[in-house]
């Protein structure tokens, strides 16, 4: 700004010849850069033909092609174009610059007089940069750990802070436009790939950054520890069942060898009566049981010897008869 305020001083700069450039450009790639450039000659000359020339295909004071542009051709590179005039601006826009348009460059103009030819030296420097993101955090030593303090920052690594950036988590928009991103207590849900480019230049996105936090609830050491748990109860619920039934098992035949017993004391004559209270039944039983062992009455008895008596008498008569 010095310089050009300086320029405009009158008696000052009406007899001199000059171009002045930017300083240094840093750029992204993918970027649009424009070159801001002024040039200077006595008043009564007039421009005739402008030419931008590149350092790394042209030499010395852009005598010669290649140029980069010039407003007498029609074949002028697409990347650059000459958004100036044929007074005082000479500004160029490089589009979608990449790092093969890193160098130096020139801007030469010429009037209409024999003697009227100027090539600005030096000439305007450019050098071309990915984004990148870097990252800081509160712990220096080991891996992030859920509530650490981490900052990603969108650089390049030829300039300062950068004005507005676009960041990205897994290639989706993040609601933020600071070229720091930061992250005060981080979580799993923080893990992904993060990358950043300049606001409105999707061109210029960098590479993806890699943050992974370790779910401590998912970890493999818990995740271990809690299917233990579950064969633990499942084992202890198949051993308590195969003795369920193991004990079961065992006491079905005791149960039917004690059936069985029964079967075999009991009485038809108990069967039969089984309609019968049970009080009546069980001492109609006791009769039959008892009748069956019972001794014969008296007067069955003197039957008995009456008849034996009359066998007697009958054999002794038969005896006697003889």
């Amino acid at each position: 700004m010095l310089q050009i305020i300086l320029l405009l001083l009158p008696g000052v700069v009406s007899e001199q010849w000059g171009v002045i450039y930017p300083p240094s450009i840093c750029a992204a790639r993918g970027s649009n850069v424009t070159v801001n450039c002024r040039f200077i000659y006595p008043h009564d000359y007039d421009i005739k033909q402008v030419r931008w020339c590149s350092m790394t295909s042209s030499y010395g004071k852009c005598y010669i092609q290649p140029y980069v542009y010039d407003s007498e051709a029609n074949d002028n590179q697409n990347n650059f174009q000459y958004i100036g005039d044929k007074t005082s601006d000479c500004s160029l826009l490089i589009s979608n610059i990449n790092q093969s348009h890193s160098g130096e460059y020139k801007f030469r103009f010429i009037t209409d007089k024999k003697d009227g030819r100027w090539t600005g030296d030096p000439g305007a420097s450019i050098s071309v940069h990915d984004l990148r993101v870097s990252m800081w955090r509160s712990r220096a030593n080991g891996s992030t750990i859920p509530g650490d303090s981490l900052n990603l920052t969108c650089t390049l690594n030829c300039s300062g802070n950068l004005a507005e950036v676009q960041w990205f988590k897994n290639g989706d928009p993040i609601q933020q436009s600071e070229p720091v991103l930061t992250f005060s207590r981080i979580t799993a849900k923080d893990s992904g790939n993060y990358s950043c480019s300049l606001k409105n230049f999707k061109t210029t996105l960098s590479e993806e950054f890699t943050i992974y936090i370790e779910d401590v609830a998912g970890s493999p050491t818990v995740l271990i520890i809690v299917v233990s748990l579950f064969s633990l109860v499942f084992i202890t619920a198949a051993v308590m069942l195969i003795r369920r039934r193991k004990a079961k098992t065992q006491r079905k035949p005791t149960e039917e060898r004690e059936e069985a017993q029964d079967s075999l004391y009991s009485t038809p004559q108990k069967t039969a009566y089984t309609n019968l209270p049970e009080t009546k039944a069980e001492q109609q039983e006791d009769e039959v049981e008892y009748s069956s062992v019972n001794i014969k009455p008296k007067e069955t008895l003197q039957m008995s010897a009456y008849t034996e008596k009359q066998d007697e008498s009958t054999i002794y008569s038969t005896v006697m008869n003889g």
